[in-house]
Parts: C-alpha cells; sequence; structure tokens
C-alpha cells in the first residue's frame, strides 16, 4: 500500500509525462494530442508498479516533494499550447480566453486542494516594505516600456473589450484571480521557494528559506527574467523580490510584492486599455 505522497507523486509523474507526450504529438498532427493525454492512466499504472518493484519512481522524481512546485508550475506553462492543440478550429480565435480561464482554476485548485503542503506560506505577513516593492515594481515595468528590445511576442492578446459587458465583466475578473491570486503564488512558490533553494543545493529541503549565493540568485533572476516577453523589468522584478526575499526570510513578503505589482499593472490596463501590455 502506498502512501498518499507517493501517489500524489506518482500521479504528477505520469501527468507531466502524459503532458509533454501530447506537446510534442501537437507538432504531428491536431488530433494526436488529445489522444496522448489519455496515455496518463497506463502511465499511472507502469509507474506505480514500476516503484513497488524497483523504486523507480525515486530514481526518476528524486526531488523530494518537487511535485508540488514543479507540477502546478508545469500546468501554468503549458496549458496554453496544450489547449490550442486540442481546441477545435472554431474556437481558435478565443483559446487564450479559455486557456486563460482553465489555467487559472487548475492551478488555484492545486494550491487550495493542497495548501497544508506549502508550510513556507505559514507565517503570512502583509508590510509596508513589501507593498513598496510592489508599487517599484510596477513603475518599472510601466517606465521601461519602449526603452528595450523584444526578442519574441506574440499577435494575440488577452482584452476582453472585443466581448459584451457581461462577457467583459467576468474576463476582468478571470484575470484578476489569475494574475493577482494565483500567479503570485505559483511563480514565487515554485521560483523563489523551490528553485531558489535547490541552486543552493540538491537538497533543497534542507536549505532555509532565504538563502544566498551568487550562481542561485543569477540563475533565478535570468529564469524568471526571460520567462516574460518584457525582459528587462522581468529580470529588475526578479532582484528586487530576491533581495526583498533575503531581507524578510519571508515567501508571502514576495507574494504581496507580486500581488501588488500585477494588481496595480492591471488597474493600469484597465484605465488606458493597453491590454497588449499585461
Amino acid at each position: 500500500m502506498i502512501s498518499l505522497d507517493e501517489r500524489l507523486n506518482t500521479t504528477a509523474l505520469a501527468t507531466l509525462t502524459a503532458t509533454a507526450l501530447a506537446y510534442l504529438c501537437s507538432f504531428a498532427h491536431p488530433a494526436l494530442p488529445a489522444i496522448a493525454l489519455l496515455s496518463i492512466i497506463p502511465l499511472y499504472f507502469v509507474i506505480q508498479r514500476n516503484h513497488a518493484r524497483h523504486n523507480l519512481l525515486e530514481k526518476l522524481w528524486y526531488l523530494d516533494g518537487a511535485w508540488k512546485y514543479v507540477f502546478p508550475f508545469a500546468i501554468y506553462l503549458v496549458m496554453g499550447d496544450l489547449t490550442r492543440a486540442i481546441l477545435p478550429g472554431a474556437f481558435e480565435e478565443y483559446h487564450i480566453y479559455i486557456t486563460y480561464c482553465l489555467r487559472t482554476i487548475a492551478v488555484a485548485y492545486i494550491l487550495i486542494r493542497y495548501r497544508s503542503l506549502y508550510t513556507e506560506l505559514a507565517r503570512w505577513r502583509i508590510d509596508g516594505t513589501s507593498v513598496f516593492i510592489g508599487v517599484a515594481i510596477c513603475l518599472l515595468w510601466i517606465g521601461l516600456e519602449g526603452l528595450y528590445p523584444i526578442f519574441y511576442s506574440t499577435d494575440v492578446h488577452y482584452d476582453p473589450t472585443i466581448f459584451d459587458t457581461t462577457a467583459f465583466g467576468f474576463l476582468v475578473l478571470a484575470r484578476f484571480a489569475g494574475s493577482v491570486l494565483v500567479a503570485p503564488l505559483i511563480e514565487e512558490l515554485f521560483c523563489r521557494s523551490f528553485l531558489l533553494r535547490y541552486m543552493v543545493d540538491p537538497e533543497w529541503q534542507d536549505v532555509p528559506i532565504g538563502t544566498y549565493t551568487l550562481g542561485s540568485f543569477a540563475i533565478v533572476t535570468l529564469f524568471f527574467g526571460f520567462s516574460h516577453f518584457r525582459w528587462l523589468p522581468g529580470i529588475l522584478t526578479a532582484v528586487l523580490l530576491n533581495l526583498l526575499l533575503y531581507r524578510t526570510r519571508n515567501l508571502s513578503s514576495c507574494v504581496v510584492a507580486h500581488a501588488t505589482a500585477n494588481l496595480l499593472l492591471l488597474v493600469y490596463v484597465v484605465y488606458t486599455g493597453e491590454w497588449g501590455f499585461f
């Protein structure tokens, strides 16, 4: 009888494997991703069986407990491409809105369902420094616009103004939930709780929150920065959030700063109508 944690690890690994397979299949034929996703069921039992016999799961998923960071973050990243591959062509122009809502719901469910596992958020705090950093981040994103090259972008933007009043209100609310409530949590949990510590030592669970090394600081800063279209403010945001974590040694301070910045940016785009910015 395997434990709950082993079941969750098995489910996470099977889902990630099936999702990666579906993503690769999307380049071959539009119908293949949906079929590939069905592999999650046999994959679960294969991984479970091999775990019982050869401890395979521990060898493959050797980052003990990492699933609670990697799994929801992977969903957060690949949901767009996966949804685009699966949706019928008639819904192609709506895929960004469908994807955003599904991604927000899926990640929020995981974070709420397993909230007791994220012990680094137990000491929740809202302080003036975190809010100030959030305001500074917002000003950086707005003030630097147009002053640096964009290496990659997209012509498709989340723009709820193309819909009627009811749909507009719902999509703005969805954007609020995703960008202000969900994104700061999952991005901070992955980047500054897991990745920042793993870059210090592969035995990352023994590394205290807020431990500094130059290598971990640089890697997480670049990873966070270049995971955004607007890479320069992304890099500067990572620097500020890393420094905030080193100062407070409390992940919730980073979540508050991140959420404050995203809230102000959302207010900015609603007011200006520049939805391509956010």
